[in-house]
């Protein structure tokens, strides 16, 4: 018998046997609510015209980032922070070793590179919300390759269909293209973060396949902290989006790359984060990988310098 065939006959033995090997993992899926104040989606613009308005939406909810992290202490930012490790790199913070994570808005290929950096999924009803949204609530508005204003949601659309050979918004991924709660239609209450009525947006997280850790001495397992990257009000841009890489788009006088979050977001949160970004001001902290009722509440306005 060669080594090949020996090697199916010893597998196929173990299997018929009903022998199994407990390798002491624990790996489960953990689900759970993040919560964000109605305050955290709420911002006065300055209009053209003098006047000034309150605006609350969630379109003024940026990419939120969540982190399994050993601990959140306090001291070491202006904010509650995770615990950081010894400094290795000069302008560089220690890391804080995250065991995982996940985040809530993903950064989607724009389409147009005026909108590099300013869209993450979950936060448009349609591309005309898309349009209004920028040219006449923000004011900063949204041009083509041909140095023209974009008037309607539909050539947004078209050219992610051209550039990108998709066929609908489902495959696009920026904009609600569900009826998430069964009424009949698709509106707001259907993106991620929605209002609960109780002056908060909320959205449903999951950590898939996530290993479990607890302290040997205390029987605490790891806690989940989290931040929201606020859009800038100067460009809309998000600071965890690195404008030089993603797909690149390099077709006639296109030549930009869509933007994607950076790679060390969840070791250095404390580069990323800046003044109007929000955090959660008290971890949630697991008793046990079969935790339910997970919620985090970033609660806490990160002041600018």
């Amino acid at each position: 018998m060669n080594l090949r065939s020996s090697s199916l006959f010893i597998v196929t033995a173990a299997a018929l046997t009903g022998c199994t090997f407990d390798e002491g993992i624990t790996i489960e899926n953990l689900h759970g609510k993040v919560i964000i104040p109605q305050e955290a989606a709420t911002r006065t613009i300055h209009h053209e015209d003098g006047s000034d308005e309150t605006v609350i939406d969630p379109r003024l909810i940026g990419p939120v980032y969540l982190g399994l992290y050993p601990s959140v202490v306090e001291g070491i930012q202006s904010y509650p922070a995770p615990a950081e490790g010894p400094v290795f790199q000069a302008g560089l913070p220690g890391d804080t070793y995250p065991y995982g994570g996940t985040s809530l808005g993903e950064m989607k290929f724009p389409c147009l590179q005026s909108l590099q950096c300013k869209l993450v999924s979950g936060r448009f009803v349609d591309f005309d919300a898309m349009v209004s949204w920028f040219n006449d609530t923000l004011e900063q508005p949204i041009i083509d390759e041909k140095a023209q204003q974009v008037e309607n949601g539909d050539y947004i659309a078209d050219q992610c269909y051209e550039l990108l050979h998709y066929t609908e918004p489902a495959e696009i991924g920026l904009t609600a293209t569900a009826d998430k709660n069964d009424d009949g239609v698709i509106d707001t209450k259907d993106l991620e973060f929605v209002d609960d009525g109780n002056g908060n947006f909320v959205a449903d997280f999951t950590i898939y396949q996530q290993e479990y850790f607890e302290n040997d001495e205390t029987g605490e397992g790891f806690s989940l902290w989290g931040w929201m990257d606020a859009p800038s009000e100067v460009n809309s841009k998000f600071s965890t989006c690195d404008s030089t890489h993603g797909f690149e788009e390099m077709t006639y006088n296109r030549d930009f790359y869509s933007g994607r979050p950076y790679t060390d977001l969840l070791n250095h949160p404390s580069v990323y984060i800046a003044g109007g970004d929000w955090v959660a001001s008290q971890p949630y902290v697991f008793k046990s990988a079969d935790d339910t009722d997970i919620e985090i509440t970033l609660d806490f306005p990160v002041q600018g310098d």
